[in-house]
């Protein structure tokens, strides 16, 4: 419900209206009249059925996904001058500016480009409590909430398979022309879909049981953390055909090494070393 207005951000995260009985998730809804214009000009009233559910499941992974960012804002606030920000951590800032700024000499707040902006305290709380809530509206007045979600969760499914294909696995056949070069560049994206969901199917079931049980859910790790950390995790070559494995003390990477039941301690690795670790991959 982050777009929505504020009176139905309000609704949403009101207790009031939810089974508080389950800790890990809870749902309501209620119906609303909408207005449209017809094409002739005249009005025509509907009723639309709104269902907005909390997951903790859901929770934590936005908290987690948002860690980061979050403790960057308190550092900005905490000391502006210390900060050089990049071009994505100043897209992601913008939303929870003010739009006036302060005139750190006089304290007053004045418009002015050149005058360091100021943290919308109100945004940013509004951000932090909205984490692991979900809207739905649907035309379907008399289907069960659980039923509405359970089929919107369905559909979010087939969505998010054009949406990680287009941006993490890149896609869009930019470089290839011919029809025979963009069919096997499509092949080639296709199945490393397949093998990401494999992998994150196994980072799922190793998660642990606050990340929810249904494993249809959920990807476990997202998919552009799943692509950075194989990306990272490098090996090398060293004189006498020795290695050393790059990258592999990060979270991500240790989680997928849990997934697959390897240890790849840190080490100089030999050929034979390398085959035997590849040996014990679990990979189903």
């Amino acid at each position: 419900p982050r777009k929505s207005t504020k009176a139905e951000i309000a609704w949403a995260i009101s207790p009031e209206g939810y089974d508080l009985s389950d800790e890990k998730f809870r749902c309501k809804s209620r119906e609303v009249k909408r207005k449209v214009k017809l094409a002739d000009g005249t009005e025509r009233e509907y009723k639309e059925k709104v269902v907005v559910y909390w997951s903790k499941e859901f929770y934590e992974r936005e908290r987690h996904e948002n860690a980061s960012f979050l403790a960057f804002v308190e550092k900005l606030k905490a000391n502006p001058g210390g900060f050089r920000i990049t071009a994505a951590e100043s897209q992601s800032l913008r939303r929870f500016l003010k739009k006036d700024v302060l005139d750190r000499k006089t304290g007053n707040v004045l418009d002015g480009t050149k005058l360091a902006a100021m943290i919308d305290d109100e945004k940013l709380s509004e951000f932090n409590a909205l984490f692991g809530y979900y809207q739905i509206v649907t035309s379907e007045l008399e289907m069960p909430d659980r039923e509405v979600i359970g089929k919107y969760h369905g559909l979010t499914q087939i969505e998010d398979q054009f949406r990680e294909m287009k941006s993490t696995i890149e896609t869009r056949p930019i470089y290839v022309r011919t029809r025979e070069h963009i069919e096997a560049h499509l092949m080639v994206c296709f199945i490393a879909l397949t093998m990401m969901r494999i992998i994150q199917r196994k980072t799922k079931q190793v998660l642990g049981p606050e990340h929810g049980k249904d494993l249809n859910w959920t990807y476990g790790l997202p998919g552009a953390r799943l692509s950075k950390a194989l990306a990272d995790w490098q090996a090398d070559e060293l004189p006498g055909e020795y290695y050393r494995i790059q990258n592999a003390t990060g979270e991500d990477i240790r989680l997928l090494f849990r997934a697959f039941g390897i240890e790849v301690p840190a080490k100089i690795y030999t050929k034979g070393d390398i085959r035997e670790l590849k040996s014990t991959i679990d990979p189903f």
